[in-house]
């Protein structure tokens, strides 16, 4: 793969990761949808996105895969689980974010000053995130007044989503030229 199709691949990812990103900010807007599906498909959109910008990384391509995949997994074990409820989706996306804030938190320990600030940024905006939901933080609540009756599980983990696939998709667009330009 050429440096411009690696530099272009891993850019286009994080980019398509920060559109993911508004579409879950504007999820409460929608009314009707099942809000495990709509997490579920969600998560697995942005882990497979992940998943192919790793195999064009050529630094920390395991640890992006490692968090591509915990994203995957995550988002089908929520698709393919008709009976996942508020608590089982909120144990999920919280063990999903711990996961990926530990890939990421190991990936900083093994880069260089550009990549790293990048990866502790992200790692710790996933870790920020599931502690908040661990705490009970009433994110529900704020998005409910703001945008009226919403599913508990959409309204819980819309805001939740966008803001890890913001970080998600800022890392990539900026590790896009390191990873490039490393040799």
């Amino acid at each position: 793969m050429s440096e411009q199709t690696r530099k272009l691949v891993i850019r286009t990812a994080g980019i398509l990761i920060v559109m993911l990103a508004l579409g879950a900010a504007l999820l409460p807007l929608e009314r009707g949808l099942p809000g495990r599906l709509v997490v579920g498909y969600l998560l697995l959109a942005a882990g497979l996105i992940e998943l192919c910008a790793a195999l064009a990384r050529r630094i920390h391509k395991p640890t992006a895969a490692i968090a591509g995949a915990a994203t995957v997994l995550a988002g089908l074990r929520l698709v393919l689980d008709p009976n996942a409820g508020f608590f089982p989706v909120l144990n999920l996306v919280i063990l999903w974010l711990v996961v990926r804030a530990a890939a990421l938190a190991f990936a900083a320990t093994r880069s260089g000053a550009p990549l790293r600030s990048w990866l502790v940024l992200a790692g710790a905006t996933d870790f920020a995130l599931a502690v908040l939901l661990l705490s009970g933080l009433p994110i529900a609540i704020v998005v409910a007044g703001l945008f009226g009756p919403t599913s508990e599980i959409i309204a819980t983990f819309a805001w939740i989503l966008a803001i890890s696939f913001v970080a998600t998709g800022t890392l990539l667009i900026a590790a896009a030229p390191i990873e490039a330009s490393e040799r």
